[in-house]
């Protein structure tokens, strides 16, 4: 069986979910813009064109900066638990984050911004193209994950 964009965008809803499930106390959050395309192959390596989708999850919980990494913390060891690789950490830094690719070539991350935004995404490996791959919901979102505005007296604690 092929995979294609639709079954792909499944794929990252459950990646997506079963990561804010390993996240106690739950912040709380939305869905962000769903993306879909195409991309060229790398020479050499991949022949046609490869589609792919990216979903995600805006936090709505004010992270303070003081738990932003052990928030990190929480994902890298529930993706390590997982089996999947690390392939990128930040934790001890201002904008911290933590990145990772699934046995089966699905990318995650979690990345904070310059206001401690943050959001979760995961994105598909290439795959075949789908007629049938639609957006969950009508009307536009912009593109940045929004300002956190939901406090939490975990996460929004400031020490």
């Amino acid at each position: 069986m092929t995979v294609d964009q639709l079954d792909a965008a499944e794929r990252c809803e459950t990646l997506l979910q079963e990561t804010l499930d390993a996240v106690r106390p739950a912040p709380v959050w939305q869905d962000a813009v769903p993306r879909a395309g195409a991309r060229l192959p790398s020479p050499g390596r991949e022949a046609g064109v490869l589609w792919y989708v990216t979903r995600g999850r805006d936090l709505l919980t004010i992270v303070s900066a003081a738990r932003r990494a052990a928030l990190v913390d929480v994902v890298e060891r529930h993706w390590r638990r997982c089996g999947w690789t690390i392939t990128s950490l930040n934790a001890g830094r201002e904008l911290p984050g933590v990145a990772a690719i699934t046995r089966d070539g699905y990318r995650l991350a979690l990345r904070y911004g310059e206001l401690g935004e943050a959001r979760l995404t995961a994105s598909s490996p290439g795959v075949a193209h789908s007629d049938r791959l639609s957006t969950p919901w009508g009307g536009e979102r912009s593109p940045t994950a929004p300002v956190p505005h939901v406090c939490c007296p975990h996460w929004s604690a400031m020490f």
